[in-house]
């Protein structure tokens, strides 16, 4: 009698294991998130011809992270962003004639390329919420790899720590890289304060909501 009951206890233990164990995968196991535009954004500062700085950013961009919270060396972002889309932050800088020269064939050429491609190639743990991630920046036609520092937002409890509603991730990035290796040129050539930055510094803050896939919308909307 002892030894049905140690067999059937045996039993239920793992048939729980085993049940748990799929809940957890559920619930923490690697998955793809959808960028969030209204809740993202996408930051960019350089020095311009004079004794000040260029800030800018882009506000239109779609893209997907694939996130494995246990193994984050298994996840993955693409992100693709519509040149057309820049605003400056500055009024001085958001008249016509800065404008114009950065989006005209000098420096983006947004006639020709249309885009601007993020796709990370490695991800690297730091920490418990940080990481570096190395990634291919297509620019100009042109693609070199770019790193850039991470922290996941969702496990941030300082004072600075953002809410994060349920079944999203957040995270934050922060990464430079130099114009002159995309042979983005314009500026470098003159001398003092009058030359241009080659260095661009880029600022991100990231939202992705959980993707559903549209069979599974059409059928919960039937």
């Amino acid at each position: 009698m002892f030894y049905r009951f140690m067999l059937f206890a045996l039993f239920s233990v793992l048939i729980s294991t085993q049940v748990m164990a799929g809940k957890l995968e559920d619930a923490y196991g690697a998955k793809l998130y959808d960028i969030e535009k209204d809740k993202t954004s996408v930051r960019f500062v350089t020095k311009m011809c004079t004794a000040d700085i260029i800030q800018g950013r882009f506000n239109e961009f779609y893209g997907q992270i694939y996130f494995d919270e246990f193994e984050p060396e298994n996840s993955w972002v693409d992100v693709t962003i519509d040149t057309s889309s820049l605003s400056l932050d500055k009024e001085m800088h958001g008249n016509h004639i800065i404008k114009d020269v950065i989006e005209d064939v000098d420096i983006l050429n947004i006639k020709k390329f249309t885009t601007i491609r993020l796709k990370s190639t490695k991800i690297e743990r730091t920490g418990m919420n940080t990481g570096f991630m190395i990634a291919d920046l297509t620019l100009l036609g042109e693609t070199h790899p770019v790193k850039l520092e991470v922290t996941f937002e969702n496990k941030m409890t300082d004072r600075y720590a953002r809410k994060i509603e349920d079944g999203k991730v957040a995270f934050s990035a922060y990464g430079s890289f130099k114009r002159s290796d995309w042979n983005l040129l314009y500026g470098l050539d003159r001398v003092g304060i009058r030359r241009m930055g080659d260095e661009v510094q880029i600022f991100v803050t990231v939202t992705g909501k959980l993707h559903e896939e549209k069979e599974n919308k059409k059928e919960k909307d039937q």
